[in-house]
Formats: structure tokens, sequence, C-alpha cells
């Protein structure tokens, strides 16, 4: 139980884009035991470190999930936000949300207009952010601004919990399981002959920020980006737009709406996994990238690659996963980061 435990932990500390700093404390925490050098440089960015020989290597993880900011305050009282990083705004009406505000977190709900009032044509559209509000029971402005203020971040109010066999829903599991999977690979990896790195980067989802100084500083000889990924095992998904699934083992990403994984890194991963007997799954993304896909344009260009977690319903307050994948990729990365002499 203990890996579902620091998920957890890692799942209810608040920290969408932006606003990173509890969970980089966490993760600082949590590492220093383990570490010869823990420290949080200028932007945010997490770096452990340990070990002083080559090959260098460096596992990161976005420490940033999805989320919302206030960014006018009615003079009723209703709080109108915007977004960080990519949301489906079909999902959001009745949703429960948190707003940290100065006080403590004040519980909210995302309003809108009742179906019941709109004409028909209105019914078909979709519902846009900016005709959205959230309700925090304010009676008015005045109210609403003792608790509330622009530029709060705001998160959706979703519990942790088992499911059946060995599955859990939560928010903000992209990129929690990451940043799980590195923490454990880190704390795992003993009498290691080069240097590890462990780097929990901030503002991944509002365009990759945080990787860049960090790998730049760092100028490892490979970096692997640990990150979720959809699982196309659900209704009304054919298997030729997502073959991945649950259950089946980690996904090494090969190409993104970026780049393509460095053919040495591949190499590296996939004899890895295949020496080690852990089932793993190639992954073809026309959509999305990961902080892996920035690093080869750093200075003269670093081998990066990817080690995803198969999970369902990303950037929704009911993410999915499977503690099995989860524990494959650990297992992966460990063994992988044993070998890399080898390859590097």
């Amino acid at each position: 139980m203990a890996l579902e435990k620091e998920l957890q932990k890692l799942v209810e500390t608040p920290s969408i884009s932006g606003f990173e700093r509890n969970i980089g404390e966490f993760i600082k925490k949590e590492l220093k035991p383990h570490s010869s050098v823990v420290r949080i440089d200028k932007i945010g960015n997490v770096i452990a470190k340990k070990g002083k020989g080559y090959p260098v290597i460096m596992l990161a993880a976005h420490m940033d999930e999805i989320g919302l900011i206030v960014k006018y305050i009615e003079k009723e009282g209703f709080v109108r936000f915007d977004t960080l990083g990519g949301w489906d705004e079909r999902i959001m009406p009745a949703q429960k949300v948190r707003i940290y505000g100065s006080k403590g977190p004040i519980i909210g709900v995302i309003g809108s207009k009742p179906p019941h009032l709109m004409e028909k044509e209105e019914q078909k559209q979709p519902i846009k952010t900016k005709e959205l509000f959230i309700d925090i029971g304010a009676k008015d402005q005045k109210a609403a601004e003792k608790l509330v203020s622009v530029g709060d971040f705001i998160t959706f109010h979703s519990e942790f919990n088992r499911m059946a066999g060995n599955r859990y829903t939560g928010y903000g599991f992209d990129n929690r399981v990451g940043c799980l999977v590195m923490m454990e690979v880190f704390k795992a990896a003993k009498n290691f002959k080069g240097t590890l790195y462990a780097v929990g980067t901030i503002e991944e989802e509002l365009g990759l920020v945080g990787i860049r100084g960090a790998t730049f500083g760092i100028n490892p000889d490979v970096m692997v980006a640990l990150d979720t990924t959809i699982a196309g095992d659900t209704p009304g998904i054919s298997p030729h737009e997502q073959p991945i699934k649950m259950s089946e083992g980690p996904s090494i990403g090969i190409k993104d709406a970026i780049g393509v994984t460095s053919p040495r890194v591949r190499k590296w991963l996939t004899e890895t996994s295949k020496k080690s007997k852990i089932k793993f799954q190639f992954e073809i993304m026309s959509g999305g990238a990961t902080d892996a896909s920035v690093v080869p344009m750093i200075r003269e260009g670093i081998p990066s690659g990817t080690l995803l977690v198969p999970t369902r319903y990303i950037h929704s307050p009911i993410e999915v996963v499977d503690m099995k994948d989860i524990e494959a990729t650990i297992k992966l990365a460990t063994e992988a980061v044993k070998s890399a002499g080898k390859y590097f």
C-alpha cells in the first residue's frame, strides 16, 4: 500500500501550472534523504542529484496539473475565471471546485445558464468558458472579495479513491503519477556509477516551460520524461486511433506533435524492457507533447525519450490509472538507469 499512499499524498497537494510551490516543497522533502544535493531553482523546478560520474542521466516529471484562475468578481458575488492548461469546456458545468484564497480554500460550484431557460438553438451549442461562473455562496462582490482575489488559483474538488482491482481514480494524475515514478526510481538508485538527476518541472501544461532552463543547466547525456498518456481502451475509441491500453505496461513514446524520440533512447528503453521481461507498448501520437519533446533543441541537442503511464480521462477531475502499470514503469525506469552506461 506504500505506493498508493504516496500517490494520494501527491494528488492531495494542490499545485496547478504557475503555482507549483506546494508540490515542489513536498518532493524536495521526500528526496532530500536520498540526494547529495536537492534544491528549488529560481523559477521553481526541483532538482535532486546523486552520484558524480558518467553517464549523466536526467529523469524529469512535470509537477503541474491543469486548473483555473480567478479573473474577475461580479457585483453579485459570482467569480469569473480563466483556464490554466487544456480543458474540455463540456465537462465544467456543475463541477465542485476549490479556490485557494488568502484565508484558505473556499468551496465553489461552476454554474451556467440552466438548459430549461435556453432556446433550442442555444442548447445545441457547446458552453464556452466565458459563459461560466463560480458560485461561492457570497451574497455580493464585497462578501466575495473578503474570501477570494483576482489571481487566486482554482482546482477541482475530487477525491482519491480505489476502484475495482488495482485501479484508482483521482484528480491530477497527469502528472502526479510521473512524479511518483520519478521519486521511486531516484530512491531505488543505489551505488549508481554515473550521475542521476531527478527534476520536477514547472508549467509543462502551459508550454513546456520549466524543462528548458533545468536541462540547459544540467546538460545531461540523456533525458527521460516520466508522464501519463491517453489509454484508448474505452468505448468510442478505435484501436488505430490510440492502441495504448491499461494493464499492459508503460508506453515508450516514439513520436508526438513536436518530434521523434532519439533512436538511441528508444533502443535503450526497448532492450531494457525485453531483458527485464517487462511488458511495454509503443506509442505514436499526432497531438500533444511532453517535456522530452523540446530537449533535443537545447544546447547542441540532448537525446531524450518518454516513459508514459496509460491513464483514462486525462485532463478531467476523474482520471483513472492501474497501479500495476505504475509499478511496471518504476521497474523499467529503474532497470534503464542501471543499464544506461552501455548506451551513453
